[in-house]
Formats: structure tokens, sequence, C-alpha cells
């Protein structure tokens, strides 16, 4: 037994919605941009490549200041697991490669349970992103009750301006 403290932040969510469209919104950019940034931080640009060792970057603004997190896909599992390498500009040491898995199950009919596992994160990050997770797995949650309640897929918003 280690005396280590956990280096994953992770997060369960269940989700209003089918897998198949929980996983299209882990790989599509502009729905990304809709729900990825925990507010009040927006995204101001997103691009997505889903596939294998396709690239993924997000620049965020916060509080007036605007920094980049980018990555690789490393797993695309169609519809139930999305795996991708995670860096952040603002990290003592950029270079470091944290990883993220997103793991998807059906809870029933048309409802998901999404789990999000960050790994290989600074030490003292570790909270703050497992509180960032909580944050927009809610946002992500909530964007799929209201496409759920119109009967509709989830739309981009064309008064998003991170897009």
């Amino acid at each position: 037994m280690s005396d280590r403290p956990a280096l994953v932040a992770v997060v369960r969510q269940p989700l209003p919605a089918r897998p198949d469209a929980v996983f299209d919104e882990w790989t599509d950019a502009a729905r990304l941009a809709e729900w990825m940034c925990p507010r009040p931080a927006r995204c101001l640009n997103v691009q997505a490549d889903p596939r294998t060792g396709g690239r993924l970057r997000f620049d965020i603004e916060e509080a007036g200041r605007t920094f980049q997190v980018s990555g690789t896909y490393l797993t695309l599992d169609r519809p139930h697991r999305v795996a991708f390498t995670w860096t952040c500009s603002t990290w003592p040491d950029p270079a470091i490669q944290s990883i993220v898995t997103v793991t998807i199950e059906p809870d029933g009919d048309d409802a998901s349970i999404m789990t999000i596992e960050h790994e290989l994160l600074p030490p003292a990050l570790v909270q703050q992103h497992a509180h960032g997770w909580k944050i927009i797995s809610a946002q992500l949650a909530s964007r799929l009750r209201l496409a759920g309640q119109s009967g509709q897929e989830p739309r981009v918003s064309p008064m998003n301006p991170a897009l």
C-alpha cells in the first residue's frame, strides 16, 4: 500500500442521453465549445480532430486571461470510451501530459452514466481539476436535459462567442 496521494481526479455523472449522443458531444468541436469550459470561463476556440492521433485544443478565457489546453486523442471506442492527453499552458511545467479517459455506460434506454478519470496530473492540481470536471459534467447534463425536453438533438448556439 502506498502513502502517496492519488493523482487521479474522478467524476461520475448521470446524463439524460444515450451513450452515442454523449460520445458525439466529446468529439465535435462546436458541441465541446458549448459546455467544456467550467463557467464563468469560456471557450474562445475549440479544435477537434476525433481520430486516434488527432489533435484537440481549447483556447480559454478566464478572468481576463487567455490560456490553452491541448492534447491528442488516444482512444475512440464509439459509443463507450474517449481518451486523450491533456496539457495546460498555465501548469508549472506545461510539458507534462496527463490523460483524460471518459467512459460512457448505458443507464436504461435513454440515459447514461459518464465517468471522467483524469490521471497523471501534477499533485497540486488534482483537486482543482476534480472541481472543474464536476462543473463541466453538470454543464453537459444541463445541455442534454434541455435538448431532451425539446425533443431535439443538442444545438450549437449561434450566440456562443466561442465559435
